[in-house]
């Protein structure tokens, strides 16, 4: 009987157990992220307020939708404050949407202070909120409010993938081995 190659073949059963671990790790997070979803749909999650804050950042530009449902470029800023009634809230990781455009570069950077209405909407976290503004930054225009299904859920994808590429790793290494022993014989 010939003998197995052994270092190959412990490679290349790390590399199918990781694969492995990888798929099952991603079914995990499509379970949680489908309850995620759930909540935020059960929830009762949008709220007018008002904010004032300085804001003095670069924007981190998201894809995103227009309040005409067209597809472009969020301008999402920090911002930690007190609402307009002094009440302190905790948005120290919330967001401020300044609003859409059509492209990513069309505010490079934003520095003021203002008093900010909008909509407040549960992001991907509880404490992740984001504030939609009745009136954008100009030159932007109004953004769409987020909803549960902007939040993507593609892990069942990715789990598949996995489990593929390590049917495949095996399927090749095996027969990667049975044309050694062609070869050898």
């Amino acid at each position: 009987m010939k003998r197995l190659p052994i270092l190959p073949t412990i490679i290349v059963a790390a590399a199918v157990a990781v694969m492995i671990g990888l798929g099952v790790w991603q079914l995990q997070r499509a379970e949680w992220k489908e309850r995620l979803i759930a909540e935020i749909d059960a929830s009762d999650h949008y709220r007018q307020q008002s904010v004032t804050c300085t804001v003095d950042a670069k924007p981190e530009v998201r894809a995103g939708r227009s309040a005409k449902g067209e597809s472009g470029y969020r301008y999402l800023v920090p911002c930690s404050s007190r609402t307009a009634g002094g009440d302190e809230i905790a948005i120290t990781e919330g967001l401020i949407d300044l609003g859409w455009a059509k492209h990513p570069n069309l505010l490079p950077h934003v520095r003021l202070t203002r008093t900010f209405t909008g909509t407040y909407a549960a992001g991907e976290a509880a404490s992740r909120q984001i504030l939609v503004l009745e009136e954008p930054l100009p030159p932007l225009e109004k953004s769409a409010l987020p909803t549960a299904a902007d939040i993507p859920n593609n892990h069942m994808a990715y789990a598949l993938q996995w489990f593929f590429f390590a049917a495949a790793a095996a399927i090749i290494y095996i027969l990667a081995l049975r044309r050694r022993r062609q070869r050898l014989a």
